[in-house]
């Protein structure tokens, strides 16, 4: 993690302000997208897609033709509850680069978007992906009654893992389709979506994009890079309790007031192989 974000800040990302895009699908596309890395390339190329758009009308709204920018996403498989939670994190350079006839390259920085700047491209996010998921099939069209479960003919155990990870359950052993346990202060409350600034929310996708850094600040760029490659857990999250049950921290309290998540032996297993790429899927973005 450490090496390759030094990389992107080395020798990848130019000396230009850079904006930090995260893109949040729906439960169902997520347990789609873990076990087909087919289907998640091409969500990522719908995704990138438009962001270019983004930046690029946006350019030409100000005069600036044939602008193009550039971006690195990685993609992340775990929430923070060690949940399959497939997301992107995508790192665009906050402009676009236009060409001289001598061949010489200029960067134009990009005001930061607006509030409807990004529900409107989240809304052509989701429209896309949709139309996508109708030509693979994993969605219903006008002529068909509902989309196959190829994983579940493929793998039913898997299948079962992997969708109680995406819902925060467990899949095997005594308590099947139960609650992880959770330890904390547990309020009954209404689970609340942040919907804070350049951030918008939409049938469950969700797309943010208000982290920013300065062109000249390397260092903060490395700390956005070493976050966005970081590992699903850290290692010191984890403890063994006295019972053999496993408990994982979590890295800040949720709303309910949950600080850690309790795991059985057999339930943090389950967990980590929902997490664990099929042998024909390579993730390198």
């Amino acid at each position: 993690m450490t090496e390759r974000a030094a990389h992107l800040v080395d020798a990848v990302l130019p000396w230009v302000p850079v904006r930090q895009w995260v893109l949040t699908v729906p439960y169902r596309l997520r347990y789609q997208m873990a076990w087909n890395h087919g289907l998640s390339r091409a969500v990522l190329g719908v995704y990138t897609r438009v962001l270019g758009d983004v930046y690029t009308r946006g350019a030409r709204e100000r005069g600036i033709a044939g602008g193009q920018t550039g971006m690195v996403t990685a993609l992340q498989r775990a929430g923070g509850a060690l949940n399959a939670n497939l997301h992107f994190h995508t790192l665009v350079l906050d402009g676009v680069f236009t060409e001289t006839l001598g061949g010489a390259l200029t960067f134009h920085p990009a005001p930061g978007p607006s509030d409807a700047e990004v529900a409107a491209a989240l809304a052509t996010i989701r429209h896309r992906v949709q139309r996508l998921l109708v030509r693979h099939g994993l969605e219903p069209g006008d002529d068909t009654t509902g989309p196959a479960d190829r994983l579940a003919e493929k793998s039913p155990v898997l299948a079962g893992i992997v969708g109680a990870s995406v819902q925060g359950r467990v899949a095997l052993g005594q308590r099947a389709r139960a609650r992880v346990r959770r330890l904390g202060d547990a309020r009954d409350t209404e689970v609340v979506t942040s919907r804070g600034a350049r951030q918008a929310h939409l049938e469950g996708f969700d797309l943010h994009a208000n982290v920013w850094v300065s062109a000249n600040d390397r260092a903060g760029l490395e700390r956005l890079c070493r976050y966005i490659l970081r590992p699903p857990f850290a290692q010191e999250r984890l403890r063994l309790r006295s019972d053999g049950r496993i408990a994982l921290e979590l890295k800040t309290a949720w709303h309910d007031g949950t600080r850690e998540l309790v795991f059985e032996p057999l339930e943090l297993l389950e967990r980590l192989a929902a997490l664990t790429p099929t042998t024909t899927s390579h993730y390198t973005w």
